[in-house]
């Protein structure tokens, strides 16, 4: 279970993008949820995170995660995205777990490679979406090619 607390921002997600990778390789994880009943808002960085999420489980054939989420803005921002192409809304709350966090040494490099990856991520998931963050992932590509 993934738990989203506050306003999140890349900076708030480092070592996520591993993380995912690590839980569906190294682990005998058979299903993940997202709970963002606490959320308040999330840049587009961690909703490209969440669409990792959602890709990494289908494509262990974990099948869809679910995501529960009462907030009617961060609903309509899900849905504007197209997460819930990739995920099972659930419009309720759901008891609290402990949830253990994820943290990583502060790596600039590892944090632009997790911006670039999340921003692929959302780009891929609608033809709005490309067109919204192609730019972006341009952008980044010229600069990972100029190092």
């Amino acid at each position: 279970m993934f738990k989203f607390v506050g306003e999140l921002r890349h900076t708030s997600v480092e070592g996520m993008d591993g993380f995912i990778r690590h839980l569906f390789t190294h682990s005998t994880c058979s299903r993940v949820a997202a709970d963002l009943t606490e959320t308040e808002y999330m840049d587009s960085t961690c909703l490209g995170l969440l669409a990792m999420l959602a890709r990494v489980s289908i494509s262990h054939n974990k099948g869809k995660p679910s995501l529960f989420c009462t907030n009617a803005n961060m609903l309509l921002l899900l849905k504007s995205m197209c997460l819930d192409q990739v995920f099972h809304f659930v419009e309720a709350r759901i008891e609290d777990v402990p949830m253990r966090g994820v943290s990583e040494a502060a790596n600039p490099d590892a944090q632009a490679e997790m911006i670039y990856q999340a921003h692929k991520e959302l780009s891929a998931l609608s033809e709005e979406n490309r067109k919204l963050f192609q730019p972006v992932v341009e952008l980044m590509e010229k600069e990972r090619e100029g190092k």
